[in-house]
C-alpha cells in the first residue's frame, strides 16, 4: 500500500515538472514570437505610411472609399443629367511600388474624409402638382465629433470591446491572438471538429476591416475571411495608429463601423432611430445597450440584454459604478422600448412606381445608358440615387383626388388577396419508351401512394417527400422521337394552399384638356413597373370602339343626327353591312348574320346582350343601350375603296381620306402598305396606333395571332390595349385630340424634376392628332353616352347635365326645322360615359389553376365635370373636366353583375355627387328634345314589322349591349 502511494506521488511530481518545463520554455517562445510579429507589422506600417505621404495608396479600394466615390459619382451623374458640368475625374495608372500592389491598400486619408462632420440627408421626395408630399424616401447619415458621444457610451464600449485601445500603439494585441488560438484548439479537441479563432479584433482592426471590405451588389459589406485578408487588416491597423490618434480612429468607428437594423449606421443615427433621442439625451442604460449592440450589428434585445448583464462587472469597473448603480442599470435594461425608424413617409405603392418609370423615361430620352439608368432606379435600395441622391419629382397627380379615388375603390368591395387550394408541381420525370402505335396522353390522373416517395425536378436539390395515403395528380405527355420511340414526360402535382392576388382592378384619371395624369390606383405593388397601367393589355369590350366608330360615322355623314335605325331589319343591298336574321333552334330570331366575315365565304354572327332586339330607335339611343348589331355595322359602314385603278381618290372616299390625313396615316396607307381598299377595321386600327396599341397582333388562346383588316369583332372590343392607351383614345371624344404615344411622354405625368438642386430638363415634345372634322358633328354620339351615364334613375345623376344657353344664331333657327347649326357648341362637352364587357377570357382570382371557370373584364370610360375645390375642401371654384378609365375583373361573389357599368359606375357617380355641378335642362336635355322634335315621320326604319324573337328581356330590365 505504501509503495503504491509512493509511485503515484512520484508520477505527479514528474507531471508537474514536465508541465512546468513546457510553461518555462513556452513563455520565451511567446515573447520571441511577439517581438518578431510586432516588428514585422511595424515595418509594414512604416511602408504604408510612407506610401500614403507620397499619395500613392488607392483612393478606390474598400468600402470607405466606395462610399466617398458614391458621393462623387452621384454628384457627377447629377451634373451630367442636369447639364451642370461635363468634367471627367482623372485616374492614376501606377500599380506597384516597392513590391506593394497599391490597389490592395486604401489611402489612409479616408480617416480624414470620414471625419468630416456633416449631416448627410439624402432624400427622394415625390410631391403632387400642388406641392403636397406623396412619398419621402430618406437615407440619413449623421456624423458627430468624438466630444459629442456620451462618456458612458464610450466607456462601456471600450471596457467590453477593447480595454487597452488608448494605450495600444500597435492597433492589435498579439496576446489576444494567442488566447483565441488556444481556445479554438481546446474547442476543436472537445468537439472533434475544426473551430476557427474568434474575438480577436480590436477597435482599430475593425476600422481597418471597414476600409478593406467591399460593398456588393446588394449593398452589403463583404470581407474575405482568408489569412491573407487578416494580415492585410493588421498591416493597415498599425499604419493607422502611426498616422492618427486614438480619438481620430475611435470617431470613425463610432460613426461608420456600428450598424443596426433599417440601414442605420453610426451611434448618432441609431440613437435617433431606436430611441428617438439625440445622443446627449440617452440614459446610461441606453448607452450600455448600444455599446453591446456592436457584437451583432442588429437590434436583437433577446441577445443584447443578456450580454449587457454578462459584461456589467467590467463596464461598472471602468465607469466606477457601485452595486446600486449596476442594479439600476440592469433593471432599466429589462424595460427598454424601441421605435421603428421610417425610411418611407407617405404612400409608396403605385405612385412611387409611377414616378420611377417616368423619371427613368426622362433620363432615357436624355441619353442615359442602361447602366446609368440602373443607378438611378428609385425602387432599387442599393442604387446610387437611393444611397446618395437628393431628388424631388413633382408629379401631375392631384393628391386630394388621388385619396378620394383610393377611398371609393376600397369601398367597392373587391375580393382581397386570399388563399386557395391549388395544384402545385412537385416534380417531373422523362424517359424514352417504345409502342407499336401512338399512345394517348394521360391528363389529371389521380393516384394514391402506397409507399413513401420523393419527388423533384431533374437537377434540383429540392425534394418533396410524400407518405402512403397522399394523393398525387399526374399528367403524362408523349412526343414521337423516331420509329416506335416516344419521349414520355410525367408531371406530378399536389394540392396545397396557395396565396393569390385579389380581384384585379385598375383606375386612371386625367385632365381631359391637357392629358396630364391626375390619379392612378390599381393592384400594382411597389416594384411592379406599372403592370396594371402600362403592361397589361386586355380586350376593352365596347367601351371605346363603339362610341368612337359611332362618332366617326356621324362625322363622315354616314348618319344624320336624328336618324333612326333598326336591328330587326335585314339588309339585302350590295353594301358591306349586308345581313340577314339569324334564327335559333326554336325558329325565333336571336341575332343577325353579316355576309362579309373575316375571310372569303365566311359570315359573322352577332347577338345583342340577352339575344334581344331593340327595334327602330334613334341611333344615339342605341349607342346608349350599347346595341351590338349597330356597333358592328358602324365598322362595316367605314369600308371604302380609296383609289381608282389609275390612282385617283374615289369620290365617296373623300371623308375617309381626310380622316387618314388628319391622323397622319394617309401616306403610310398609300405608299408603304399600298392599300387601295380599307375597311372600318383598318380605320379603327390606325386610330388606335396613335396611342401605342399593337394593332397587328392579339392574344388568342394563349398565342399572338395576326389581326386581319376584316376582323370585324374589333367593333365589340377584341383589340387589346392597356388602360392608359384606352383612356387617351377615349378622350378624343372630348376635345378631338389624341396624343401620340402618351406612355412615352414624361411631361404628362411629371411637372418638374430637381436633382441635387438643379433642374432636369424633360425635353418632351407632344404631338396631337384630330380625328374628327368638327366636334359638332359628333354631338349625337355624346348625347347617347350622356344617357348611358345618367339613364338609371337610381343613380341620382339626372340633373348632372351641362349648362348651355343658345346663341343668337341658334335662336334664330326654328325648333321645328333641322339644322346642324342649332345647338352649336364652341367648347368641349363632358358628363358622358360608355361601359364595356369583354368575353370570358380570365380565370376568377379565387379559382384554382385546374378550374375551367372563366369570367370577364368590366370596363368603364367617362368624362365628367367636377369642382376640385370640393375635393380639397377649400379655395375658389376650380372646375375642370376629367377623363376616367377603369378596368376590373368581374366576380359575382364580390362585386355583383358581370358588366362594366355595374362594376365601375360607382366612381363617376361618387365623384359627381361629391364635386359635380348640377345643370337641369342643360345642353343634352335640350338637344335630345330638339332632335326628337325634328325627326320626320318618314324616319321609321321603313316600317319594319315586329319579328318574334327568342328570350326577350322583361320591360323593366335595362338592355346592356356590352
Amino acid at each position: 500500500m505504501k509503495k503504491k502511494k509512493t509511485f503515484i506521488h512520484t508520477l505527479l511530481i514528474i507531471i508537474v515538472i514536465l508541465f512546468g518545463a513546457v510553461i518555462v520554455s513556452a513563455y520565451p517562445a511567446f515573447l520571441i514570437s511577439k517581438h518578431f510579429v510586432n516588428q514585422y507589422f511595424n515595418k509594414w506600417g512604416d511602408r504604408l505610411v510612407n506610401l500614403e505621404k507620397r499619395g500613392l495608396l488607392s483612393k478606390e479600394f474598400g468600402a470607405g472609399w466606395q462610399d466617398i466615390l458614391a458621393n462623387e459619382s452621384m454628384n457627377s451623374e447629377a451634373a451630367r443629367i442636369t447639364g451642370a458640368s461635363d468634367s471627367v475625374p482623372e485616374s492614376d495608372d501606377v500599380t506597384i511600388v516597392d513590391g506593394i500592389t497599391l490597389s490592395d491598400y486604401p489611402s489612409l486619408s479616408i480617416i480624414d474624409r470620414l471625419r468630416e462632420v456633416s449631416h448627410y440627408s439624402n432624400s427622394i421626395e415625390i410631391i403632387d402638382r400642388n406641392g403636397k408630399m406623396i412619398t419621402n424616401i430618406r437615407t440619413d447619415h449623421q456624423r458627430a465629433r468624438i466630444t459629442e458621444f456620451p462618456p458612458v457610451l464610450i466607456g462601456a464600449l471600450l471596457a467590453a470591446e477593447d480595454k487597452n485601445f488608448r494605450e495600444n500603439p500597435m492597433g492589435f494585441q498579439f496576446e489576444s491572438f494567442v488566447r483565441a488560438f488556444g481556445r479554438a484548439c481546446i474547442s476543436s479537441v472537445m468537439q472533434f471538429e475544426k473551430v476557427s479563432p474568434k474575438g480577436t479584433s480590436s477597435i482599430t482592426q475593425q476600422v481597418a476591416k471597414l476600409f478593406i471590405s467591399r460593398i456588393d451588389d446588394k449593398g452589403m459589406r463583404r470581407v474575405n475571411r482568408s489569412i491573407d485578408r487578416k494580415i492585410q487588416e493588421l498591416k493597415l491597423a498599425v499604419a493607422l495608429r502611426k498616422l492618427y490618434s486614438a480619438d481620430d480612429i475611435l470617431e470613425v468607428y463610432l460613426n461608420h463601423c456600428v450598424t443596426s437594423d433599417h440601414g442605420m449606421i453610426g451611434f448618432k443615427d441609431i440613437a435617433k432611430g431606436l430611441f428617438n433621442k439625440d445622443m446627449n439625451s440617452l440614459t446610461d442604460a441606453q448607452c450600455v445597450y448600444l455599446s453591446r449592440m456592436v457584437k451583432w450589428g442588429r437590434n436583437v434585445p433577446k441577445k443584447i440584454i443578456p450580454q449587457c448583464k454578462i459584461d456589467m462587472p467590467r463596464i461598472a469597473k471602468a465607469l466606477n459604478w457601485d452595486a446600486a448603480k449596476q442594479e439600476q442599470i440592469l433593471s432599466e435594461l429589462d424595460s427598454l422600448s424601441f421605435a421603428k425608424p421610417k425610411r418611407f413617409k407617405g404612400t409608396y405603392g403605385p405612385l412611387v412606381d409611377l414616378a420611377n418609370e417616368f423619371w427613368l423615361l426622362t433620363l432615357q430620352n436624355n441619353g442615359s445608358t442602361e447602366e446609368q439608368l440602373s443607378q438611378m432606379n428609385l425602387i432599387d435600395p442599393n442604387s446610387l440615387i437611393r444611397k446618395k441622391g437628393n431628388l424631388r419629382i413633382r408629379l401631375t397627380i392631384d393628391f386630394s383626388l388621388q385619396q378620394i379615388l383610393e377611398g371609393l375603390v376600397k369601398k367597392r368591395g373587391y375580393g382581397p388577396d386570399t388563399t386557395i387550394i391549388d395544384e402545385v408541381r412537385i416534380g417531373s420525370t422523362s424517359d424514352v419508351v417504345t409502342f407499336d402505335k401512338a399512345p394517348k396522353d394521360t391528363v389529371r390522373a389521380q393516384i394514391v401512394l402506397r409507399e413513401p416517395m420523393d419527388f423533384n425536378e431533374p437537377g434540383s436539390a429540392f425534394i418533396t417527400s410524400l407518405n402512403p395515403g397522399d394523393s398525387v395528380i399526374v399528367n403524362i405527355r408523349y412526343k414521337k422521337q423516331s420509329g416506335k420511340s416516344y419521349r414520355r414526360s410525367c408531371f406530378y402535382y399536389i394540392q396545397k394552399p396557395v396565396v393569390v392576388n385579389g380581384q384585379y382592378y385598375a383606375y386612371t384619371i386625367m385632365d381631359s384638356k391637357t392629358g396630364e395624369l391626375l390619379a392612378y390606383y390599381s393592384k400594382d405593388r411597389l416594384g411592379s413597373r406599372l403592370a396594371c397601367m402600362l403592361q397589361n393589355r386586355t380586350p376593352n369590350g365596347s367601351s371605346t370602339t363603339k362610341p368612337i366608330m359611332n362618332a366617326l360615322n356621324f362625322d363622315a355623314g354616314n348618319f344624320v343626327p336624328y336618324q333612326k335605325w333598326s336591328d330587326l331589319k335585314p339588309v339585302n343591298e350590295n353594301v358591306p353591312w349586308d345581313r340577314t336574321l339569324e334564327y335559333g333552334k326554336s325558329g325565333k330570331a336571336i341575332g343577325v348574320k353579316f355576309k362579309n366575315g373575316s375571310f372569303k365565304g365566311a359570315t359573322y354572327v352577332v347577338h345583342n346582350h340577352g339575344r334581344i332586339f331593340e327595334g327602330c330607335q334613334h341611333i344615339f339611343d342605341l349607342l346608349s343601350t350599347s346595341n351590338n348589331i349597330l356597333g358592328v355595322e358602324t365598322v362595316y359602314r367605314m369600308n371604302r375603296q380609296l383609289f381608282s385603278q389609275d390612282g385617283e381618290i374615289m369620290p365617296d372616299a373623300f371623308n375617309n381620306v381626310q380622316f387618314f390625313s388628319r391622323i397622319g396615316a394617309f401616306s403610310r396607307l398609300r405608299d408603304t402598305l399600298k392599300l387601295s381598299n380599307v375597311t372600318g377595321v383598318r380605320v379603327y386600327k390606325e386610330l388606335a396606333r396613335i396611342v401605342g396599341v399593337d394593332i397587328d397582333s392579339m392574344t388568342s388562346y394563349g398565342k399572338r395571332t395576326y389581326i386581319s383588316d376584316s376582323l370585324y369583332s374589333i367593333a365589340l372590343g377584341t383589340l387589346e390595349m392597356n388602360i392608359y392607351e384606352q383612356m387617351h383614345l377615349f378622350n378624343c371624344l372630348y376635345n378631338n385630340n389624341i396624343i401620340e404615344q402618351p406612355a412615352k411622354h414624361p411631361s404628362l405625368v411629371v411637372n418638374t424634376i430637381t436633382l441635387n438642386g438643379d433642374t432636369v430638363q424633360l425635353n418632351d415634345t407632344i404631338r396631337r392628332y384630330h380625328p374628327f372634322a368638327d366636334l359638332n358633328n359628333i354631338r349625337p354620339s355624346l348625347l347617347g353616352m350622356h344617357k348611358r351615364l345618367v339613364s338609371n334613375r337610381w343613380d341620382g345623376l339626372k340633373d348632372f347635365d351641362i349648362a348651355y344657353t343658345q346663341d343668337t344664331t341658334s335662336l334664330a333657327i326654328p325648333d321645328s326645322i333641322f339644322s346642324n347649326d342649332k345647338y352649336w357648341i364652341s367648347a368641349p362637352l363632358s358628363n358622358f360615359a360608355k361601359s364595356g364587357t369583354s368575353d370570358d377570357v380570365i380565370r376568377p382570382f379565387n379559382e384554382s389553376a385546374a378550374s375551367k371557370k372563366r369570367t370577364n373584364y368590366g370596363i368603364w370610360n367617362a368624362v365628367i365635370r367636377v369642382d376640385f375645390s370640393r375635393f380639397r375642401g377649400y379655395g375658389e371654384p376650380d372646375i375642370r373636366d376629367i377623363t376616367i378609365a377603369c378596368i376590373g375583373e368581374c366576380n359575382t361573389k364580390y362585386t355583383g353583375a358581370r358588366d362594366g357599368k355595374t362594376l365601375h359606375k360607382f366612381l363617376s357617380q361618387g365623384l359627381l355627387k361629391m364635386a359635380g355641378t348640377k345643370s337641369p335642362n342643360g345642353f343634352f336635355t335640350q338637344y335630345e328634345n330638339y332632335l326628337k322634335k325634328v325627326t320626320p315621320e318618314s324616319e321609321n326604319c321603313n316600317a319594319v314589322e315586329n319579328i318574334e324573337t327568342e328570350n326577350p328581356l322583361p320591360a323593366d330590365i335595362e338592355a346592356i349591349g356590352d
